[in-house]
This record gives structure tokens, sequence and C-alpha cells, in this order.
């Protein structure tokens, strides 16, 4: 009880320094957009933040990690997730967004089991800098490319995977290019442009099985070696990456952005095992890549985006690494109303 009570502690420290952090940088993102005529290049952006921008939207987000081993190789477990349908409103730097369960479409829990899912995102755009956080929680995996004899699946119903995390955008070119324009649309880019980008985050991951995360089946049937039988792990993970992101416009309304960022993670990690435990820090590659095709005018616009990140993190036993992979797919479609620069006119 005693550490499970030190686990909770941990993670609402955790989330309390991730609000403290997005509060500094939303204020520093309103200061930037208080300034923002006076450095806009509207022959490459048009600015639609005093307008309500709203959208409706369906997200697919997965969350899946990989464990190799050398018995067995790469172990992969995935989440249950379903598609998602949401609302969103956007004025000036602030957005906020509700989704629910697509009631429409489920996958067989007989076939992957069941997943208690929590997902929570806050988003601060400011022109020049911006910011993003994230709550996940999953309970409830299955292993997808590897099939007992018996059924499709191996379903881990108990295992859980705890995320929290927080990253900054410092956008060099905020002139010319807007990120805002490309995933929030309210903004427009006009011509094409990019821009350099500096990506600081910092996250924490925590993945628990009360009867470990490789099935005693799996371990028995392959004679995998004790230390490899591992029941969870955290890992605390602080990055800097460089990238660049491009917006091509074409046919007027239409645009394609693409952006990386390869970078390095400082991780420190333990791991509890059935017979021991491990801990270590190490410095590892991580990529987040986007990419957002889509169709956006004065009034109206359509779209979609793909964001992806690997994390590849080498394990202290053997020759085992641990990759973990949060994918997004999202698109949407909405209007824009300019409701409260009319009414101020006619208040005026």
């Amino acid at each position: 009880m005693k550490k499970e009570n030190t686990a909770e502690q941990q993670r609402f420290h955790l989330l309390l320094v991730i609000i403290l952090c997005c509060t500094a940088l939303t204020s520093t993102a309103q200061e930037k957009d208080t300034l923002r005529n006076q450095g806009l290049d509207s022959a490459y952006v048009e600015d639609y933040t005093e307008w309500l921008t709203t959208r409706l939207y369906a997200l697919y987000q997965d969350a899946e990690f990989t464990i190799s081993t050398n018995e067995i190789g790469n172990i992969s477990f995935k989440p249950n997730t379903n598609i998602k349908i949401g609302i969103a409103g956007f004025y000036k730097w602030f957005g906020l967004g509700l989704s629910i369960t697509n009631p429409f479409f489920t996958f067989n829990e007989s076939t992957y089991g069941k997943t208690k899912a929590i997902d929570l995102r806050i988003n601060a755009f400011g022109r020049a800098v911006a910011a993003e956080a994230f709550i996940q929680n999953f309970h409830g995996f299955y292993i997808r490319n590897i099939h007992p004899a018996y059924s499709k699946y191996y379903i881990l119903p108990n295992m859980n995977l705890f995320s929290i995390g927080a990253y900054g955008y410092w956008i060099y070119n905020s002139r010319k290019f807007s990120l805002r324009a490309a995933f929030l649309q309210n903004e427009r880019q006009v011509k094409s442009a990019g821009s350099f980008m500096i990506r600081p985050g910092f996250s924490f991951y925590e993945v628990t099985s009360d009867t470990g995360i490789v099935p005693g089946e799996l371990s028995i049937k392959y004679k995998m070696h004790k230390d490899e039988l591992i029941k969870g792990g955290r890992f605390y993970s602080v990055s800097l990456a460089p990238g660049y992101s491009y917006t091509f416009v074409f046919v007027k309304h239409a645009y394609f952005n693409a952006a990386a960022f390869p970078g390095v993670s400082w991780i420190s990690y333990s791991y509890e095992g059935r017979h021991d435990n491990y801990s270590r820090s190490d410095f590892v590659f991580e990529l987040s890549l986007r990419v957002a095709l889509g169709f956006n005018t004065t009034k109206w616009y359509i779209g979609g985006a793909l964001i992806t990140g690997i994390n590849d993190l080498n394990s202290p036993w053997s020759n085992s690494s641990f990759f973990y992979d949060v994918s997004q797919f999202r698109v949407w479609g909405g209007m824009r109303f300019d409701v409260f620069r009319k009414h101020k006119k006619n208040n005026s």
C-alpha cells in the first residue's frame, strides 16, 4: 500500500510540474501574440485568431510498445483502442476540445480484450511559442504479433500503461511560417514557407502488470532467462530536439505540411523483475514526425494529420530493448465565425 501511495504522489508531482510549465509557456505565447501584427508578414500568413474557429473531428490514437528479447525476438503489445469523435473550438491562443468513444464502431473484445483508456491533452499554440501536454492511461493489452495455438492473441487484462509529458516549440520564422495554420486552422498559410524549430520536452512512462509483462506460458515455452521476466518499468525522459517544418501551398487553398524532430533524450529508468530489480540512466535517440494535408479557405476548412514518435531504449539486461511508439491520426472539418469582432463593432 505504501508503494502504491508513493507512485500516486510521484504522478501528482509530475502533473503539477507540467501544469506549471504549460502555464508559463502559455503566458509567453499570449504575450507574443499581443505583438502579432507588428511582425507578421501578411503576404505569407492570414490571421484568424480573432475569429471563433470550430471543428468536428475523428481521432484514432494508439500506444504500442515492443520488447525485444533474445529467445523470442520482438514482442509487441497494443491496447484495444477505438476511434473517437469530437468537437473543438479555438479563440486567439486558447483551444478546448471534447471527444467521446465512437458508438458505431468497436473492436471485438473477445478477440482483443478490453481496454479502459483516458487521454487528456492541453494545447497552447502561440505564433512564436507553442506548448502541448498530455496524460494517458491504458489498462488492458494484447500481444499482436505472437499467437497461441488455441486462440488469436495473448490477452493481458491487468497490464497498465500510464504516461504524462509536455513539449514546447520555439518557432524561429514565425513571421512567414504558421504552425497553427497546419494543425489548428485559426491561421492560413497563403504562401509556402518553413521554419527551424527547437523542441524541449519532458515525459514519464510507467508499465505495470501483476502477472508479468511476458505471459508465463511464453516464458516457459521459450525458456526465457529469469532476468527477462519483467513485471514493470518506469522511465523519466528529458529531451531536446531541433527540427524543421515546412508547409507547401498549392492550388491557392490546399496545403501539405511535414515536420521532423530528431533529437536526444536523457532517460532514467528502472525495472521490477520477478527475481531482481534494475536501474540505469542513458542518452538515447528519439524521433518525432508530423504530416498534415488540408484545404483551408477563409470560412471553412477540411484536413487530416498524422503524428508519430519512436523512442529506442536499450535495457540493462542481455541484448533486450524497449521501444515505445505513440501514434495519432486525426481528420477534421470546420468553419470560422467572425462573431467577436462583429460584437465589438456593435458595442462601439
